[in-house]
């Protein structure tokens, strides 16, 4: 598979970004990344929304690579999943994401307190390892966008 198989498949189309783009979806990576450090919520909620930087980051390298995901379902899989093609991410790393992603699922929708300390600790760890490497590969790539 490739991101222009994705396009083919009409998962993804064709659409260039800009540096103001770039810094918006690095802000909502910031901003999802400090609701999650407030210890005070449930860790559900910090949970889902760590979560939500991992799609921004996802995200980010997608449309910094000049592509945008149609709006079907499965999108946010299929986000994640580019990861594989954009910055070369491991397909253990896309496995986990990808699980990250079902247990949002269900602390969003079937069960609330699913959600372990263990597994918050987890999707922290993880997500700042992968916001490295985003800011990394974005400012070796693509130079000309942002990185932070």
């Amino acid at each position: 598979m490739s991101l222009e198989k994705y396009v083919e498949n009409a998962w993804l189309r064709r659409e260039p970004t800009s540096p103001q783009e770039i810094t918006d979806q690095l802000g909502i990576v910031a901003r999802s990344m400090n609701d999650a450090a407030v210890e005070s919520i449930s860790d559900d909620l910090r949970f889902y929304t760590t979560f939500n930087a991992v799609l921004a980051l996802a995200n980010t390298a997608l449309r910094a690579s000049g592509y945008r995901t149609t709006n079907q379902q499965g999108h946010h899989a299929r986000t994640i999943e580019t990861l594989e093609y954009t910055i070369g991410a491991d397909p253990k790393l896309i496995r986990k994401l990808l699980a990250f992603s079902k247990k949002r699922n269900v602390a969003s929708y079937d069960s609330a307190g699913s959600v372990s300390h263990q597994e918050l600790k987890d999707i922290l760890y993880t997500v700042e390892e992968l916001r490295h490497t985003v800011e990394t590969w974005l400012g070796t790539a693509h130079p000309e966008l942002p990185s932070r």
